[in-house]
């Protein structure tokens, strides 16, 4: 479902980030990507998704490739991709129950669909309460279930989660987890977590790669 072939990522200064990785994820398959903060997790995600080029290296996604080319240009629309990102990733101008029906809009799906997948995935992350409101009008958790909620009306075949869990109390955890432990285990879909604190993940059936901070070039 996803490779990388020699893949190296640059700072903004022109060190590198990550250098010649080699990755492949199967469809089914579950990936964990864990490291310190400031190791390069976010980027590899972004990568992944086409919306971050790399400094070298190939990236293919379904067979079709982003890098070296387009990007997610590439895919047009021929693989389901769905991104949670760590924080932000919502639209500010638009509520929760509409930002996650735009991504179903663009796709050219019916509306009944459109308004079942939703409030599905509203429900699903306790976020019917607050469907209407904008994302700056509901907390961080709820945020961050917006993501979730809107790849899970996707019904994507790749998924990418950066920090899933982070900044979520018990309850708000125990909602979230049971829906990546969900997508783990479908043989259709292949999944991707980054997460500084991969503890909460081991129990999934995952490989795991473990990314370092750059070292820091003496003067």
């Amino acid at each position: 479902m996803i490779e990388l072939l020699n893949l190296a990522l640059d700072l903004t200064e022109g060190r590198q980030l990550v250098q010649e990785i080699q990755l492949r994820v199967p469809r089914g398959g579950n990936q964990l990507i864990t490291g310190p903060s400031g190791s390069g997790k976010s980027r590899l995600l972004k990568v992944m998704a086409g919306t971050e080029r790399p400094a070298h290296g190939t990236v293919r996604v379904g067979g079709h490739q982003l890098w070296p080319g387009d990007g997610v240009l590439a895919l047009g629309g021929k693989v389901r991709l769905g991104f949670a990102f760590a924080a932000g990733g919502l639209l500010s101008n638009l509520t929760l129950r509409e930002n996650m029906a735009l991504p179903l809009r663009f796709q050219g799906m019916p509306p009944a669909e459109v308004r079942q997948r939703t409030e599905a995935a509203l429900e699903r992350l306790d976020l019917l309460a607050v469907a209407e409101l904008r994302p700056h009008a509901v907390s961080a958790s709820a945020r961050k279930h917006g993501n979730l909620a809107r790849v899970l009306a996707l019904a994507p075949e790749l998924i990418l989660l950066d920090d899933p869990l982070e900044g979520l109390d018990a309850g708000d955890r125990s909602i979230a987890l049971e829906l990546v432990q969900t997508w783990a285990a479908d043989p259709d879909c292949s999944l991707v977590i980054a997460a500084e604190e991969p503890h909460a993940f081991t129990h999934l059936k995952a490989e795991r790669l473990q990314l370092s901070p750059a070292p820091v070039e003496s003067p």
